[in-house]
């Protein structure tokens, strides 16, 4: 073996537990340290990671680049950060020749992810819009992922983090525009306040496990939405070759297809 592309994850918004924490480090921590071992033996000469922006947590800064300070709070975000300091530690000290990529939310056909709980939204012809702010967020079409991954076979620093990520992020309200338009939906927006979503979603994470059910939403993922936010990507468009290339309403109405084809919605 030459190369590693390590993508491998569990995945999730589950609240901190002892248990959830525990479970996500059998994969996100143990995992990739049982894969790492295995590249070693096979002297690699790259190893590529799959992290994410994830990892870095809730950030409240208006532009956001690899030198942001992370905040994880989640069982994901903290082991997938965790995943991260390992694989750091591993080239400093032993000269492990890894590349960390952190892309940001992926889309696409072949994912259900979070646009596929919007639409579902959409789907009702009702839109909350939560707070008065633009709910900036950032989104990568899968193709845009792929081409740049073989590029980091030659291209890159080892024992750097990269970010990728659309070069603008996007108003929630553009999003959801694009997902009605492909479902044929003319969507009637209900503004919701900060304070009363909030409630809403305390109120479901404590009723919904009393119930044997998760909560659809969390006050984390409310926080989340209302949190604008941007990543710089000069660093990976300089040293990688990434280019976004495939727009938003190109990409989400392709994915919005996917979600009918395959019966999700």
């Amino acid at each position: 073996m030459d190369v590693v592309f390590h993508l491998a994850a569990l995945m999730g918004h589950d609240t901190p537990s002892q248990e959830s924490f525990a479970r996500f480090r059998k994969v996100n921590v143990e995992g990739l340290r049982n894969i790492v071992a295995e590249a070693k033996k096979s002297h690699v000469k790259r190893f590529i990671h799959l992290s994410s922006t994830a990892a870095m947590g809730l950030l409240e800064d208006a532009l956001v680049n690899e030198v942001t300070s992370c905040k994880p709070y989640t069982p994901y975000q903290v082991t997938k950060y965790e995943g991260e300091q390992y694989l750091l530690e591993e080239w400093r000290k032993n000269g492990f020749p890894v590349i960390i990529l952190r892309p940001s939310m992926i889309y696409g056909p072949g994912f259900k992810g979070d646009f596929l709980t919007l639409a579902k939204v959409c789907k009702t012809g009702f839109f909350p819009t939560i707070g008065h702010g633009k709910n900036l967020s950032p989104a990568l079409y899968i193709d845009d992922l792929i081409d740049v991954l073989p590029k980091c076979i030659d291209h890159g620093r080892m024992g750097e983090i990269y970010l990728l990520s659309s070069e603008q992020s996007y108003p929630l309200r553009q999003a959801s525009a694009i997902i009605g338009k492909a479902l044929g939906k003319k969507l009637h927006y209900v503004y919701v306040p900060v304070g009363m979503a909030i409630f809403g979603a305390r109120v479901l994470e404590k009723g919904m496990p009393l119930l044997g059910r998760r909560s659809p939403v969390t006050e984390r993922n409310i926080r989340s939405t209302v949190t604008d936010r941007t990543f710089d990507v000069t660093k990976a468009k300089r040293e990688l070759g990434f280019r976004q290339q495939v727009p938003l309403e190109q990409g989400l109405t392709e994915a919005v297809h996917y979600f009918v084809q395959e019966h999700y919605l």
